[in-house]
């Protein structure tokens, strides 16, 4: 199984301030993220879950992290899910013979999840938002780097990345 991070950064690896992610939503990235996490199991945390409002990602099997369960969302989404660990939602994934996983936040899940990340893939938005939480750092030597696409948002340079664990 194939165990990919998805996610955009700004110039300081920060992916969010208060809860939402400040650059507002860039439409070639969320093309981008569509593409490619559709038909995949997507894990996040509850804050991550809350930034969607509250609704699963539609095509995808989306688990959410969290020691609480929402039973009432659980009831109107059969492609939600709850697990009290990402270590736990890994294992059943992999005991499911899925072929990838996306991995899409926040800050906790990505620091736990590097680790084991194959592929980690990066929209670079080549500005400091000032961010609260943060995309951990990758190890240039463990990884190499592919770039996919380069375009311009509001006159600011972003390149989607894809690293692959060497």
């Amino acid at each position: 199984m194939i165990i990919s991070m998805i996610a955009a950064v700004d110039s300081n690896n920060g992916i969010g301030l208060n809860g939402i992610m400040p650059w507002g939503h860039i439409k070639e990235d969320m093309q981008f993220f569509k593409s490619i996490t559709t038909g995949y199991p997507v894990i996040m945390g509850r804050v991550t879950f809350e930034s969607l409002g509250l609704k699963p990602l539609p095509s995808r099997r989306n688990i959410v992290i969290s020691s609480k369960v929402n039973n009432e969302l659980l009831e109107k989404h059969n492609n939600l899910f709850y697990e009290f660990s990402f270590e736990d939602a890994v294992s059943k994934l992999l005991l499911e013979k899925n072929n990838q996983i996306f991995i899409i936040g926040g800050e906790s899940i990505y620091k736990r999840a590097l680790d084991y990340a194959d592929k980690v893939y990066l929209t670079h938005i080549n500005k400091d938002y000032n961010c609260d939480r943060f995309f951990p750092n990758i190890d240039k030597n463990s990884f190499q780097s592919n770039k996919l696409k380069t375009f311009f948002y509001n006159d600011i340079s972003v390149n989607i990345i894809e690293y692959t664990r060497m």
